[in-house]
């Protein structure tokens, strides 16, 4: 497992984000080809069914997704400061995910079809959502139980084997999806079966390795109630703002689900096609950014500023780099990449003009999410969750609905890009106050831990 306070900054952080990169976007290949076998076996109807039930699906993952990258952080920290492997965060994120897997499995059962409802989904697509949303939330342990693995082994740097992981879960993920949805017949909870199973297999492979590493190790620090209510506190103070921020995302694409429904399920069908797409062409920002926060997390655990901040800076260039290669594909390839989707001539011509109208922006996207990556290494992650709140909630929502009333689904499009801007000026912003205003993490402050020698802890204002 590397050690990101030592050696090149830019190849440190590769280290992490390449891996982890490669796996999610296998895992996001794996949702594309899930909607092309719900499309070609179900139709339009199952896939504007998929559109619908995602946000749900958000919404209730929006918490733990939070809080793991929050213990991410936080094991991050503590392996800067020499104490890889604390028994009590350790077990203070398994409290975590075995408590809100059950709280989303009933909420599923008792609010999906309300919010369905409330978000204008009808009739036979609203019937489908609510059995693959249903499904999905009742084996959620399975889901999050992998999460928490990965978010230990994301912590740690060791980006390979969490990488094999989701490498594995990908895999599995399509296999069992072409078996229950197609010849097995299940339809959307066939869909829905298929990720439950496939996560419940690689979970148990990624807790049987780790529990086997502790055989045979020196004993961590001691383990009590108190320390692990307190491990617990601080991972859930780092990370209900990235919990507020992922809850308001699956609120607004449930907003914009309320928004696009009155245009037919075409327009839905596109809507899934699309969100597809932005989860794929993303997932490469979002693991530099991943990287980033736990390159930043370490060096601040070891209290060295000057490194962060190149690190930042190279990691910028870099996404803005990948950001323009992106778009360039998408632009070029739109016509091939609706086709894949659906036999629908109305589905494929409002993901082409989607990618045609937001491509040439991406960057802007791009680099507010790298940028994302420091605020929540140095556990300043408020500036994330204001910067949702302003592109997506005071921008794209409200202007999907007053350009869709003039423009029709251009305007819904259109809405994306300005909100997209919105949030890298506010980014910039921040950054620009928080590099003037203070120092990028406390100075470190020295105490011996039990059973340690004399190493080095820097715990943010945020944390004090």
């Amino acid at each position: 497992m590397p050690d990101l306070t030592r050696g090149p900054v830019l190849t440190g952080i590769v280290q992490v984000a390449a891996p982890l990169a490669l796996a999610n976007l296998l895992q996001q290949a794996y949702l594309l080809v899930d909607s092309a076998v719900v499309g070609r076996y179900v139709g339009v109807t199952g896939l504007a069914a998929m559109g619908a039930a995602q946000p749900l699906y958000s919404i209730l993952g929006s918490l733990f997704t939070g809080v793991s990258s929050a213990f991410a952080v936080r094991l991050g920290q503590l392996a800067g400061a020499g104490r890889r492997d604390d028994p009590s965060a350790l077990l203070a994120l398994a409290v975590c995910t075995a408590a809100w897997s059950a709280l989303c499995a009933g909420a599923a059962a008792v609010g999906a079809a309300p919010l369905l409802a409330l978000a204008g989904v009808r009739g036979e697509v609203a019937g489908e959502a609510r059995t693959f949303v249903v499904t999905l939330c009742s084996g959620m342990l399975a889901v999050y139980a992998l999460g928490a693995v990965c978010a230990v082994l994301t912590g740690r740097g060791d980006a390979r084997r969490a990488t094999s992981l989701m490498i594995t879960a990908s895999a599995l993920n399509g296999l069992f999806a072409w078996l229950f949805v197609g010849p097995g017949g299940f339809g959307l909870a066939g869909a829905a079966l298929a990720v439950v199973a496939a996560n419940a297999v690689t979970a148990a492979i990624g807790l049987t390795r780790l529990l086997a590493e502790r055989r045979g190790r020196p004993p961590g620090p001691p383990v009590s109630a108190a320390t692990v209510r307190a491990e617990l506190s601080r991972g859930l103070r780092i990370g209900a703002p990235m919990a507020v921020q992922y809850l308001l995302i699956g609120v607004g694409v449930l907003t914009l689900v309320w928004i696009i429904t009155p245009y037919g399920e075409e327009a839905l069908a596109a809507l899934t096609v699309v969100s597809r797409l932005e989860l794929l062409t993303s997932a490469l920002f979002l693991n530099l950014s991943g990287a980033l926060m736990v390159f930043t997390a370490q060096n601040s655990g070891a209290g060295l500023t000057a490194r962060i901040r190149e690190g930042v800076r190279r990691s910028a260039w870099l996404g803005g780099a990948l950001a323009v290669g992106v778009s360039v594909l998408l632009l070029t390839c739109r016509g091939p990449i609706a086709a894949l989707f659906s036999g629908s001539a109305g589905t494929r011509a409002v993901t082409e003009r989607y990618l045609l109208i937001t491509a040439p922006f991406f960057l802007a996207y791009a680099l507010t999410v790298v940028l994302h990556g420091w605020f929540n290494g140095i556990t300043r992650a408020v500036v994330p969750l204001v910067c949702t709140v302003l592109s997506l909630g005071v921008i794209r929502v409200p202007l999907s609905y007053v350009l869709g009333h003039a423009w029709g689904v251009d305007g819904v499009m259109w809405a994306t890009v300005l909100g997209w801007a919105v949030g890298l000026a506010y980014t910039l912003s921040a950054v620009r106050r928080t590099v003037r205003g203070r120092p990028a993490v406390a100075r470190p402050r020295w105490r011996r831990q039990p059973g340690a020698g004399r190493v080095a802890r820097a715990e943010s204002g945020a944390e004090r």
